[in-house]
């Protein structure tokens, strides 16, 4: 209903949707203040604009003032009261163990967003209660008893089946947001951080998709949730990282088939990354980069070869091939630049002649100083930055008549040294 009458609302959520949450204050705030009256707001153990404080009080005058709530990053508890002849607006909000609890009694209208909560209890004056889940959808008093009741007719007919069912059922509350749990547990770090998640675990969940969508050509949410074959899928990387911790060492066997194996995992995203050290990905979509460069490799594979690259849709088995010498060649390249660097000779002279900046660049970045024929930004800014260095630190030029001076080449040697 949507004319004002007293509600109740009891509402549950993770600790990742106090935007949401925010939001819902705002509204009823909007739809109830009243400019005699005001709300006051209080917050124990609260982070304002990421600054941390024991207490923070201030009065909700007007709209401008709800403002306010958009400074409150983290919280303890929190409290709302607002006090008129007619009504008495009160809503308390605590957070323990990663939820938050919202507890909220106010005469106004009702609210249309039942996503914002993962279960709530919705009472009115002048209606049944009802209650919502995650999905936003409504359940009437009568559902929730079905599924009560349902739920507490389940019995086991023997030990076997109660132990068949209790380890799936472990391993499904273990596992409540997949993502997260899969997330921390591949790269120990937080996914989560202040009740938004953070930046790293952002792009991991771009880029997981995107690559889920590349091998299994299905889609990885449905209705803003993960798939079930999504799932799995995730749960397999975990198992497989866990499977690599455990499994013992054992000397590397190179044979044929290991070899055809190998090739055959190769991809146009882990060749690119391996070559620039840059994303293929970027919140989900291919980047501009790696659509130039796969244009490019492309077109000099047909040129060389005069076959295609892909066979329905998928790299044929000489194009993996090709991509694989792509590596090895960059690998060769690397190790062939960093024996010659530390290779000592008796000749120092013949030593800083084989001694360049973009030799220099390469093997302390991993990263190409050329490409398509003109240096690359990086190595231009990169240069700049060692050339101010070596002039602050030794106050001299870098280059005599167009050439690197041999104070200079030492200096480069010794970066590598450092390194």
């Amino acid at each position: 209903m949507s004319e004002e009458s007293l509600r109740e609302i009891i509402g549950l959520a993770q600790k990742r949707k106090w935007n949401q949450i925010k939001k819902f204050l705002k509204f009823i705030i909007q739809k109830t203040l009243k400019k005699n009256a005001g709300y006051s707001l209080t917050a124990l153990d609260v982070s304002i604009n990421g600054k941390k404080q024991p207490e923070y009080n201030t009065l909700i005058k007007n709209k401008e003032n709800i403002k306010d709530i958009d400074k409150i990053i983290d919280f303890k508890h929190l409290s709302l009261y607002q006090t008129t002849q007619t009504s008495n607006n009160h809503i308390e909000i605590s957070q323990n163990d990663g939820n938050i609890v919202v507890l909220a009694k106010y005469l106004g209208p009702s609210l249309n967003n039942h996503q914002i909560f993962d279960f709530s209890v919705h009472l009115d004056a002048l209606d049944e209660p009802f209650f919502t889940i995650g999905s936003g959808r409504k359940m009437s008093s009568s559902e929730i008893l079905k599924i009560i009741n349902n739920r507490a007719k389940v019995h086991f007919k023997n030990e076997k089946e109660k132990i068949k069912i209790e380890p799936k059922q472990v391993e499904d509350t273990k596992i409540q947001d997949i993502e997260v749990f899969v997330f921390e547990k591949l790269t120990n770090k937080n996914a989560i951080w202040n009740g938004t998640e953070t930046k790293a675990f952002t792009n991991w969940k771009a880029k997981i998709k995107n690559k889920y969508r590349i091998e299994s050509g299905k889609i990885a949410y449905y209705k803003g949730k993960p798939t079930k074959l999504f799932s799995q899928y995730l749960n397999h990387l975990y198992k497989k990282k866990d499977n690599e911790k455990t499994k013992p060492i054992t000397k590397n066997k190179t044979n044929k088939a290991n070899l055809k194996k190998d090739i055959k995992n190769i991809n146009e995203n882990h060749v690119f990354e391996t070559l620039t050290g840059k994303n293929t990905i970027w919140n989900g979509k291919e980047t501009k980069k790696f659509q130039d460069w796969k244009k490019m490799i492309y077109k000099k594979y047909r040129k060389e070869t005069g076959k295609s690259p892909h066979y329905k849709g998928t790299p044929t088995k000489s194009f993996s091939e090709y991509l694989e010498n792509l590596i090895n060649k960059k690998t060769n390249k690397r190790e062939k630049s960093t024996k010659n660097l530390n290779k000592k000779t008796s000749n120092s002279k013949k030593n800083f002649k084989e001694i360049t900046e973009q030799i220099v660049f390469e093997t302390l970045t991993d990263k190409n100083a050329t490409w398509n024929g003109s240096e690359t930004k990086n190595f231009l800014n990169w240069k700049r930055r060692i050339h101010s260095n070596f002039k602050k630190k030794t106050g001299k030029n870098p280059h005599y008549r167009g050439e690197l001076t041999q104070n200079f080449k030492t200096y480069l040697k010794n970066l590598i040294k450092t390194n």
